[in-house]
């Protein structure tokens, strides 16, 4: 079993010893209780509070990782509002071009048609 490496400051009894540990990063956090629980298992002491600490850690991360894919959801979903809305607006803007197009054209038609008329009753 791999045994907690303890940086001291003097040589006194181990258990008096000031003991600096790493515990920046949830990771060495978790490894150092792994290694404490081993031991306290080793020397037959009580692991409640080991326990409850490494359910905690275990809790956390995964509350993390569904906040990441919640999170990465409700990116997703505004992406694919936001994309909808451009279709449907560039849509709107074609129906609109296409519906002006179609009046002008008729009016232009008529005009000439009309203009047509004219030339003929005034050519007779």
């Amino acid at each position: 079993m791999e045994q907690l490496q303890l940086k001291t400051l003097d040589d006194r009894h181990p258990s008096e010893k000031l003991v600096t540990l790493d515990l920046t990063t949830l990771e060495r956090r978790k490894e150092s209780l792994e290694i404490l629980l081993c031991q306290k298992v080793q020397r037959g002491e009580d692991t409640s509070q080991c326990m409850q600490a490494l359910h905690f850690f275990r809790d956390k991360a995964v509350e993390q990782q569904l906040y990441k894919l919640q999170l990465q959801q409700k990116k997703e979903q505004a992406t694919f509002n936001s994309l909808q809305r451009v279709v449907v607006t560039a849509f709107a803007i074609l129906g609109l071009i296409a519906f002006f197009n179609g009046v002008f054209k008729v009016k232009g038609e008529l005009q000439a048609a009309t203009a047509h008329q004219e030339l003929t009753k005034n050519s007779e």
